[in-house]
Order: structure tokens, then sequence, then C-alpha cells
């Protein structure tokens, strides 16, 4: 009886941890802004052209960078959470920065397009597309 125990507690705990599920290496690197659009207040729809310069690049170290115009504005760590928030039967991750987890955003990958999508209804969907590594 002890050993089936032991069995046991030791399968219960093995299946209690789980690792962090890893990143997307396709998130990495340098996104520029194609289109923004939705929200209430800000801004309005708008749709940029290749070379902007409204980038943001995700690092593997979980550190991003957010160029307006090509000038640094902000930089910091991002946190992804994965199967997060779910809408009927789809699952999305949601991404925020730094330690603000109230500002998080559904995170949407398909194909060279990436769509930040706040859970604020009031701030615009923004989708990227992919520059660089």
């Amino acid at each position: 009886m002890k050993i089936f125990t032991l069995v046991a507690v030791i399968a219960s705990c093995l299946l209690a941890c789980t690792k962090p599920q890893p990143l997307s290496p396709y998130l990495f690197g340098k996104w520029e802004v194609r289109k923004t659009y939705g929200g209430f207040i800000i801004p309005p729809d708008s749709t940029y052209k290749p070379g902007n310069g409204n980038v943001m690049q995700f690092n593997g170290d979980s550190t991003y960078s957010h160029f307006n115009q090509n000038v640094l504005v902000s930089k910091g760590v991002f946190h992804i959470r994965t199967g997060a928030f779910k809408n009927g039967t789809t699952v999305y991750d949601e991404i925020y920065f730094g330690s603000d987890s109230s500002a998080r955003s559904l995170i949407i990958l398909s194909g060279d397009i990436l769509t930040l999508k706040p859970l604020i209804p009031d701030i615009s969907t923004t989708d990227y597309q992919k520059i660089g590594d």
C-alpha cells in the first residue's frame, strides 16, 4: 500500500508540474505597423505604407523596443499568457508589456501579419507586418 501511495504522489507531482509554453520564435524580430482600426476613442482608422518607421521589435529574452517614426519611444519586458482568452471555441494568447497586466491585448499571428487587439474596446487594433528578424 505504501508503494502505491508513493507512486500516486509522484505521478500527481509530475502531472502538476508543467513547463511554461515557449514563445513562438516567429514572434521574435521586427514588425512594422500596416493598419490601425476600430476602437471608440483613439486613433482613427489608418493605413501605413512600408518604411513608416512605426516598429515593434520582440526579442528572445522577452524584451521589446517600440519605435515611432524610427525614434525609440519605449522598451521593456513583455509577457505572453498562452491560451488565456477564449471566445466561443477560439482560444487566443494574450500579451502585456511591463508589469501592467490590466492592459492586455490578444496576439494573433497569421503568416507575416501580427495583430494586437486590446481587450479595452476604446483602443484600436493594430496590424503589423514582419520586416526582419
